[in-house]
């Protein structure tokens, strides 16, 4: 769970359901922005 580190104890700020591309795209304090989306039938989370 490291990868979510740059995250952890921040404020969520806002919510994009379904954003630009039709993903969830979460942004947090500090403008960490993760994207998720389904490929393949599971998740895939990155950071932007």
């Amino acid at each position: 769970m490291e990868k979510f580190d740059a995250i952890k104890m921040l404020e969520l700020v806002k919510v994009e359901d379904p954003d630009s591309d039709g993903d969830l795209t979460l942004i947090f304090q500090e403008n960490k922005t993760l994207k998720i989306k389904v490929v393949d039938g599971k998740l895939v989370s990155e950071f932007v």
